[in-house]
């Protein structure tokens, strides 16, 4: 009743109704140079566009590629995620038709200079340092005195500055429940605050919510249910209840905001602004894929990149195509009031 996505297989889900094989890939009828970003959707553009006869160039900021997948694969219980990007480095290994460029920060002017026709932004996204998620809709107040840091501090090594956290967990995945377990093994007292009665609620979906509640209070982690985090000062902050709205407080030193994210869609916006100079570039298009077009899962972000270089070379004004049709099961109601599945194309 509803998508299944796989990290490592983005055909999963889809053999039926796209006609997806994981292994067999139209040949482009007119292969061309194509520039692409390093992240866990770009690499598997790059995958695939590589296969199907792309010449393509990966520009990777710093020395590993991966993006959110190689940062998070550090984080306890998460270390098979580094699969997602070994399996895909290995792939483009032997692939001469793919080039990657690492330490390699990409500019507009840049991106325009390369001299390549088509443009794929896979720049990722991060992570809100505002209170803004599914509980606050607008910007929560902040001292200015207040020790405020999101997963992507985390993530680039920082750490709070007092040994009381509060880790507030809106987004209700993995991340705020992985989060208070890293640092309370590194020795700070966590109060997770989450507005749903369970932490990391989402997981339910993926059968792990009551294990990840275990491993939480075994690992001595406080959990602070029903209440939303509304407010944050210098070593406090301002709780609301999820179910009465009333107000309470928490002392707390400093604040691990797992919010929302945004997209790191600047490039792109800035390509768009500057389509007045594609044609001196030589550009064609200019697309944005995975977390750089939509914030989601990792297997989400693969997703993306598979089916943006499906989709590369098919004119998008014709839904007929094999690569764009989707099939979906409709039953019609025959004369004897029985139900016969027919497949028809969308």
């Amino acid at each position: 009743m509803s998508p299944i996505r796989c990290t490592q297989n983005p055909t999963m889900g889809e053999e039926w109704r796209r006609g997806w094989h994981p292994e067999r890939m139209p040949p482009a009828e007119h292969p061309d140079r194509v520039l692409v970003g390093a992240g866990p959707a770009g690499l598997e553009l790059a995958r695939t566009l590589g296969h199907r006869g792309y010449e393509v160039a990966i520009l990777e900021r710093g020395r590993e590629l991966g993006g959110r997948v190689r940062l998070e694969a550090r984080l306890p219980g998460l270390s098979a995620w580094i699969r997602v990007i070994d399996y895909r480095e290995h792939q483009l290994g032997k692939l001469d038709n793919v080039e990657i460029y690492r330490q390699s920060a990409v500019t507009v002017d840049d991106a325009l200079e390369f001299g390549f026709p088509h443009i794929v932004v896979a720049s990722g996204a991060r992570w809100r340092a505002d209170g803004v998620g599914r509980w606050n809709h607008r910007p929560i107040p902040i001292a200015d005195g207040a020790d405020v840091l999101t997963p992507d501090d985390i993530l680039s090594g920082a750490r709070p500055a007092g040994a009381r956290v509060i880790v507030f967990d809106d987004d209700h995945y993995y991340m705020g429940g992985v989060l208070a377990e890293l640092l309370t093994r590194e020795g700070f007292t966590v109060t997770v605050v989450c507005p749903k009665p369970q932490v990391s609620g989402w997981t339910r979906n993926t059968l792990e919510v009551e294990r990840i509640q275990a491993r939480l209070l075994s690992a001595g982690v406080t959990l602070h249910v029903i209440h939303a985090v509304v407010e944050v000062g210098e070593h406090s902050v301002a709780l609301r209840c999820a179910y009465t709205g009333l107000g309470s407080s928490l002392g707390a030193d400093s604040v691990v905001l797992v919010t929302a994210r945004v997209p790191n869609d600047s490039l792109y916006r800035d390509l768009l602004g500057r389509s007045d100079d594609w044609r001196d570039g030589g550009v064609q298009t200019v697309r944005r894929i995975g977390d750089a077009e939509a914030p989601s899962t990792i297997a989400a972000a693969v997703y993306s990149g598979h089916k943006c270089a499906r989709e590369f070379g098919v004119p998008v004004d014709n839904p007929d195509d094999p690569a764009l049709a989707i099939r979906r099961e409709v039953t019609e109601l025959s004369d004897d009031y029985t139900y016969r599945p027919t497949a028809n194309p969308m």
